[in-house]
């Protein structure tokens, strides 16, 4: 073999370099398999044209861009001193050859794998709302930035992804907690680092957001909405007509608050541990602020325990949900028929938070016929899990029904739920777990 200090002492200098660097790149692009036979020079100065020429054992210097054959100048450089094939060469002065086409052939079959990985997984098989995704951080190149960052395969952080998601919408934690929970780091669901971002990508389909937030408070928001908490304090619920026993802060404050008939913001750092309620307590659950004003304004004092998720669940309305639940609450639930209320109450039903409270396919045709149509729906179809025919109604209706549209009859339901017993709150108020 070729000794690479003689090829470097004869051709290493610069009236070659742009010579062979072409001749390397085309070398590339036509792979092990191809057959490099020509090449096209291009931007030769003519320092660098007349080293070509003497190379090949022309008698005239070419100018402007001109051809060579690429078998010519490897017969030539077997047959001179060096007795080097051009091959040689160009990896001595270049440095090693890639197989361009292998590799693009081996990075199509791997991100073909990658996406059917993604697609058949449970996590996303199973949510209309999440097919795409996968595709999503592959093309953005997250799952890349992931494997760098934590040194494992592609196909490795893919599924870190993957198994992460499975965990949306969260049961009421905290971020820190969550990412722990995931991968041993506290903070590997930051905003910036790899798996903060893909995750919140998946937040956001869930959750119906056109698009990922990319303002800190709108970050704590669409965490919030799918039951993730940043911090203890940025996570509150929406409530109306809890009545609860105890000198704690936020019991006087409730009780006063059902007192005088005012709703309420409870943040899940208040909520802490404990929460009691007398069984069988009927708490209704809605989907948005104004039934909770309306049922202020008419009932005041009168309406019973009226919970407001204001989108996908956050982690303080669902810690507020699951200890009512826990304690005997007979929770019933409502929302907008749209697949976002659609996917709402999924959530709740899922973590077996409630029954259907006029929420099914005969109620909402009742309101189609009645005339009251919102909106045409939008995004993605969103299975009803417990109600087929719901899913078909809507489909075939097309449109929306909001709360509002329906106000009156939820408001004569609270009107004749009589207010469950109080609610005792229990430990520390503070804990922020």
């Amino acid at each position: 073999m070729s000794d690479p200090a003689k090829i470097l002492e004869r051709l290493g200098g610069r009236e070659y370099r742009r010579l062979f660097a072409q001749i390397h790149a085309r070398m590339e692009r036509a792979g092990s398999n191809g057959a490099a036979r020509s090449l096209m020079l291009r931007g030769l100065i003519e320092e660098e044209r007349r080293a070509v020429a003497n190379l090949l054992g022309w008698r005239e210097v070419p100018g402007g861009d001109f051809p060579i054959r690429l078998d010519d100048l490897d017969a030539e450089l077997r047959a001179g001193a060096l007795q080097a094939s051009l091959r040689r060469v160009v990896e001595v002065v270049g440095g090693p050859l890639r197989d361009l086409p292998l590799e693009k052939a081996e990075h199509e079959a791997e991100l073909a794998g990658l996406r059917r990985l993604g697609e058949e997984h449970p996590a996303v098989a199973s949510r209309a709302e999440l097919r795409g995704w996968p595709q999503e951080l592959l093309r953005a190149g997250i799952v890349t930035r992931l494997a760098r960052e934590v040194a494992i395969t592609r196909e490795a952080a893919l599924s870190r992804f993957l198994e992460a998601v499975m965990r949306l919408p969260a049961p009421g934690v905290l971020l820190p907690v969550l990412a722990v929970d995931l991968c041993g780091d506290a903070h590997a669901l930051d905003a910036g680092r790899p798996l903060g971002s893909g995750l919140l990508r998946a937040a956001a389909r869930l959750a119906g957001w056109p698009v990922p937030p990319e303002s800190a408070p709108a970050r704590r928001q669409l965490w919030a909405e799918v039951g993730v908490a940043c911090d203890s304090l940025s996570a509150d619920v929406l409530v109306l007509g809890l009545r609860p026993r105890g000198d704690a802060l936020l019991a006087q404050r409730l009780r006063d608050a059902a007192q005088a008939g005012e709703p309420q913001r409870v943040t899940l750092r208040e909520l802490g541990p404990g929460l009691q309620v007398g069984a069988d307590t009927i708490v209704s659950i809605c989907e948005n602020p104004s039934v909770v004003a309306a049922a202020a304004d008419l009932l005041g004092a009168r309406c019973p325990p009226l919970v407001c998720v204001e989108g996908i669940p956050s982690s303080a309305a669902l810690r507020l949900l699951r200890s009512l639940l826990a304690a005997g609450a007979l929770c019933r639930v409502h929302a907008d028929f749209d697949w976002a209320g659609v996917r709402i109450a999924n959530a709740l039903f899922a973590l077996g938070l409630g029954e259907p409270w006029r929420f099914d396919a005969v109620d909402y045709r009742k309101a189609i016929d009645a005339g009251q149509r919102g909106p045409a729906l939008i995004g993605s179809r969103v299975e009803p899990s417990w109600s087929t025919s719901l899913g078909v109604a809507m489909a075939e209706a097309g449109c929306s029904v909001l709360e509002e549209q329906v106000l009156g009859d939820l408001l004569a339901d609270l009107g004749t739920t009589v207010p469950g017993p109080e609610i005792t709150v229990t430990g520390s108020v503070h804990h922020p777990f």
